[in-house]
C-alpha cells in the first residue's frame, strides 16, 4: 500500500514558514464528507434521494435538509439547480481544523469564515473559491444510528469553470491539495484538472466549460457487480443511465451516470487508483479516449 505520510521535509517547511506551502500537510489526509447542493425545491430534491439513492432525512435546520445513507450524505437547501452551496471535507481532529485555518489565514489568499452544517461539529470553516464555489472544512460528526442501504461512499465533487486553471491553481497552491492529473489540449491548455487530498485520486476535479456550475459527484462502490447492481435499480425504476458504463483514463474507474431531478449528474465509480502524496502531476491529452477509454465520452469542452 502506498505511504500516504506526509513528507518529513514538507512537515519541517510547514512548521518554519507562512505562505501557500504550509497548507498540504496541514490538509492531508482529508476526506469528503458531505456535498451540499442548492436546489428550487429542496423537499422534492430529497425525496428523490430518499426514494431513488437509499438516503433518510436526518435533520432540517433553516430550510435546509440534511440527509445520510450508508457512506454518504448531503445537504439539500433553497438555491439554483446545479449549484454547489459547498463540499465538506473532514479533517477528523478540531486541533487539525484550527491549525488548516491557521495557516490559510496567515498565507492570506482566501478569507475564511466560520461555517455551520449539520455533519459538522462545531469549529468548522469556509472558503470559496475564484467562482464562489465553497468548501468547509470540519470535524465529521454522525447524527443517529448508521443508515442502512445499497452501499455507495461519497467519494469526490468535480464543477465547472470557464477557467478551469484558475481554479486548480487556488485549489492546489492555495487550499494544498495535490494535483494528480491533467488534461491538456495540444498547445498547453488546461481543460480538466484531478486533485486529491488524501490517497485517492481525485476528491475534487475541475472542468472547462462555458459556464461555471456543479458538474457531477461521485459515490465509490466495491466492484463491477455493485455498478452493475445501481444500473439494474435505476431500471426498474425509471432513471435513464445517460453515461456509461465505461472506464475513465484518469482515475482508471469504471463509472456509469444518471441524473437527479435538478440535473445533477450523480457518478457510481469503482477501482480508483490510489496515490501517495509525494507522486508527481501526470498530463493526459484532451481526447475523448482520456474521459472514457472503452467508447464516447460527453467532453464539456
Amino acid at each position: 500500500m502506498p505511504d500516504s505520510s506526509v513528507p518529513a521535509a514538507d512537515a519541517m517547511h510547514a512548521s518554519r514558514a507562512g505562505g501557500l506551502t504550509d497548507a498540504g500537510p496541514m490538509l492531508w489526509p482529508a476526506t469528503l464528507d458531505h456535498v451540499a447542493l442548492g436546489s428550487p425545491d429542496p423537499e422534492a430534491l430529497a425525496r428523490f434521494y430518499v426514494d431513488q439513492l437509499d438516503f433518510t432525512i436526518t435533520a432540517r435546520e433553516g430550510g435546509h435538509i440534511a440527509l445520510s445513507g450508508p457512506g454518504r450524505r448531503l445537504v439539500i437547501g433553497p438555491g439554483t439547480a446545479r449549484q454547489l452551496l459547498h463540499a465538506g471535507f473532514n479533517l477528523g481532529d478540531a486541533g487539525r481544523v484550527a491549525r488548516y485555518r491557521a495557516v490559510l489565514d496567515r498565507a492570506g489568499t482566501c478569507a475564511t469564515s466560520d461555517t455551520a452544517s449539520p455533519f459538522f461539529q462545531p469549529g468548522a470553516f469556509g472558503v470559496a473559491d475564484p467562482d464562489g464555489n465553497r468548501f468547509a472544512f470540519g470535524v465529521s460528526r454522525q447524527n443517529g444510528a448508521p443508515p442502512t442501504g445499497r452501499p455507495g461512499r461519497l467519494q469526490h465533487v468535480v464543477v465547472a469553470s470557464p477557467d478551469a486553471g484558475r481554479i486548480a491553481d487556488f485549489i492546489s497552491a492555495g487550499l494544498g491539495f495535490r494535483v494528480t492529473d491533467w488534461v491538456r489540449t495540444p498547445d498547453g491548455a488546461g481543460t480538466a484538472c484531478f486533485l486529491r487530498s488524501d490517497e485517492e485520486h481525485h476528491s475534487f476535479a475541475v472542468f472547462r466549460a462555458p459556464a461555471g456550475r456543479l458538474d457531477h459527484f461521485s459515490f465509490e462502490v466495491a466492484s463491477w457487480d455493485a455498478i452493475r447492481d445501481w444500473c439494474d435499480h435505476f431500471s426498474r425504476t425509471g432513471v435513464p443511465i445517460f453515461w456509461g458504463p465505461g472506464r475513465h483514463g484518469p482515475g482508471n474507474n469504471l463509472f456509469m451516470m444518471a441524473n437527479d431531478p435538478d440535473g445533477n449528474a450523480l457518478e457510481f465509480s469503482a477501482e480508483i487508483t490510489r496515490h501517495p502524496y509525494t507522486m508527481p502531476p501526470g498530463e493526459w491529452p484532451h481526447v475523448p479516449k482520456t474521459l472514457n477509454l472503452w467508447g464516447a465520452a460527453i467532453m464539456r469542452s
